[in-house]
């Protein structure tokens, strides 16, 4: 799925067909729809992030190889937030967990991760495909939209249809599902 889509869902959930059907069609060149694309692009991503890391977690697969067992997170293809299982020859593999690597006592892993998404631009595709739906992309990047514009009664609207959705693709999930760490403040 084309994030250009889903901010062309975005904007016609807030109602501006207008500059929708001039994104579809093309480059938006006034200044003030520009703004406001800019402004969506900005709260896809963030909504983007925000469900790989608490709701719908994004999982990636690969094998490493480090001269010395240090795997820097930054060799990875994406970006890493929760190792979730490393194995050496098909058996798990005990690893200790580094702020900008992981050691283990092999030269060669298979390690499971979850990842953040990188930052999007509109001709990107979205790190969850048809997987989470445009829908709730598109309601999440209009709940943050509108509280960035300070429209605080529109935002909670649009936050509530949000969660819903994100309830709604939870179920999906395989058994058990995904459950939010909890966090004291």
């Amino acid at each position: 799925m084309i994030v250009k889509d889903i901010i062309v869902s975005s904007l016609n959930l807030l109602g501006r067909r207008d500059l929708a059907e001039t994104l579809e069609n093309g480059v938006v060149t006034d200044a003030e729809g520009r703004e406001t694309v800019n402004t969506l692009l900005y709260c896809f991503n963030a909504v983007e992030d925000e469900l790989a890391r608490k709701y719908l977690p994004l999982n990636a697969r690969e094998e490493v190889a480090s001269p010395n067992g240090q795997f820097e997170y930054v060799r990875f293809k994406h970006q890493p937030v929760r190792i979730n299982r490393v194995t050496v020859d098909g058996a798990d593999a005990e690893y200790e967990l580094y702020p900008k690597y992981m050691q283990v006592n092999s030269k060669r892993i298979v390690v499971e991760y979850d990842y953040a998404p990188f930052k999007k631009e509109l001709e990107n595709e979205s790190e969850y495909g048809y997987q989470a739906g445009e829908n709730l992309l598109a309601l999440g990047a209009v709940a943050e939209y509108c509280l960035i514009n300070g429209e605080i009664e529109a935002s909670e609207l649009w936050e509530k249809k949000y969660r819903q959705a994100i309830d709604l693709a939870q179920k999906k999930l395989p058994a058990g599902g995904y459950i939010m760490p909890r966090r004291w403040i």
